[in-house]
């Protein structure tokens, strides 16, 4: 690809470095064990390896305007079942995807990429000739239904038996409508899915994961559930331990984002609701209201297109502004909320007439001006976000099918379509000049098979997800 970071070479040096965490080692001078580094001498340290050297990621030059990609696939991550969501760490140390069967996966990308572990020739059977080295599976964990803690000890009758130091029924803590435990007669009766899902009586069931997000660092993760909970993990220590669980959705949780401080999260279910938590207390911070149908992809508004001077490396760095929070419904409505104003209502952007709704993927452009949005009958809207103002449709080719995944490069020229016959990138700023049909090239490695994600880090696309 003509923009990475680090060439290959590079990537086998750093990982001798590496501890078995992801952290880099402090390396000793030319000298010797026994040597100490100018670095450590001019602030006094008389141990080298307590310096750790830090150097920015840069970019190569011409990254941010160059006119084409040369994307080839490498490598193969084989997932005996569908695959929902993706997630990742910042320095792209960590990959993380959710399945049908339950299971969260933890793939070791730069070993993956270096080719330490090839494909079988059965493997490598129906793939395009570049991808020859297989994805390195570090741990997996179970996505359970964890018991809940709060819920009662029933009686005979099917009424909560009282224990000492307990009063009447709380709805707060059990998640249990009391109305209705006294109209049915019968607790059991009258939990609601969250409840009932996670009731102590019944065993820990696994959970189709329909939607992930992960910590920069690989401090913690979280990931839904088709009860409408949400799981905290510790992914890079103590792999797979659910900490905590928030509930309040009443459906499946089809959408996470963290917040760009990483101090929240917002999540999105089929029960019509966007909820807001807040990570240090557990609790529902704020819920948006205005959509009519199951919530499909959430996203923060970029700040502005990526420069060759940030140093993408540092936790600190924030190219999302938390202040404009995107969220889209299947029955292809876009809302943008204004967060710093918890009254305000959102600005719907509702499809154009005549286009049938279905809105599985939306995506901001690199600098935050523009609104790409992927419909059911095979276009890609784009819309002004300062006037709210439909621009145009960019169509695929006919029987290409729905488009289920779009994003943006960091170029703020080219935009990647997941279709259900092929991944297309798109120049959206160039016309063809015997034709109103905009340039296209296909990205190789899919072909008939839904898209559920596509992950990029700047101006490298890392990998996507497909669903057979």
């Amino acid at each position: 690809m003509d923009s990475e970071h680090e060439s290959e070479d590079d990537f086998n040096q750093n990982d001798d470095n590496r501890s078995e965490d992801g952290s880099e080692r402090g390396e000793m001078d030319e000298a010797g064990d026994g040597a100490i580094s100018s670095s450590a001498q001019a602030i006094g340290l008389e141990d080298a390896s307590a310096v750790r050297v830090h150097t920015p990621l840069t970019l190569q030059p011409n990254v941010l305007d160059c006119k084409t990609f040369d994307i080839m696939p490498l490598a193969l991550a084989v997932h005996p079942c569908n695959i929902y969501c993706m997630a990742a760490t910042k320095c792209m140390r960590w990959v993380f995807t959710g399945s049908e069967d339950g299971y969260i996966r933890k793939y070791d990308f730069f070993a993956s990429m270096n080719g330490k572990t090839l494909l079988t020739q059965g493997q490598r059977h129906g793939q395009v000739d570049s991808v020859t080295k297989a994805g390195i599976l570090t741990s997996y964990w179970e996505n359970e239904e964890q018991p809940n803690k709060n819920l009662p000890l029933l009686g005979e009758d099917g009424l909560p038996i009282a224990t000492p130091g307990t009063s009447e029924l709380n709805s707060n803590d059990m998640d249990i409508d009391v109305n209705l435990v006294k109209r049915e007669g019968s607790i059991e009766r009258a939990l609601t899915p969250v409840a009932r899902a996670a009731s102590p009586s019944e065993e820990s069931k696994m959970s189709a994961v329909y939607s992930l997000d992960c910590h920069s660092e690989a401090i913690f993760a979280v990931s839904g559930l088709e009860s409408g909970a949400v799981n905290l993990w510790t992914p890079r220590h103590e792999e797979g331990t659910c900490h905590h669980v928030f509930r309040q959705h009443t459906g499946p949780v089809s959408a996470i984002k963290l917040t760009p401080d990483e101090q929240g999260f917002i999540s999105g279910s089929w029960d019509q609701s966007v909820l807001q938590w807040d990570l240090n207390t557990g609790a529902v911070v704020r819920s948006y209201t205005g959509h009519g149908s199951q919530i499909s992809s959430l996203s923060f508004q970029p700040t502005e297109s990526p420069s060759m001077i940030m140093d993408f490396s540092s936790s600190t760095t924030n190219v999302s502004n938390d202040a404009i929070l995107m969220s889209t419904s299947v029955d292809g409505m876009i809302c943008l909320w204004d967060r710093r104003d918890p009254t305000q209502l959102p600005r719907k952007l509702m499809p154009p007439e005549k286009v049938p709704p279905w809105c599985l993927s939306a995506c901001w452009s690199a600098d935050g001006k523009r609104i790409y949005c992927g419909r059911r009958n095979g276009t890609v809207d784009e819309w002004d976000f300062a006037e709210g103002r439909f621009i145009q449709s960019i169509r695929m080719p006919a029987n290409s099918g729905p488009v289920s995944f779009v994003k943006s490069l960091p170029n703020n020229k080219h935009l990647i379509c997941a279709s259900q016959d092929n991944i297309r990138l798109w120049n959206v700023t160039e016309l063809d000049s015997r034709s109103s049909l905009r340039p296209f090239q296909i990205i190789a490695g899919h072909h008939g098979g839904l898209i559920s994600s596509v992950r990029k880090y700047l101006a490298r696309i890392f990998l996507d997800t497909k669903q057979d």
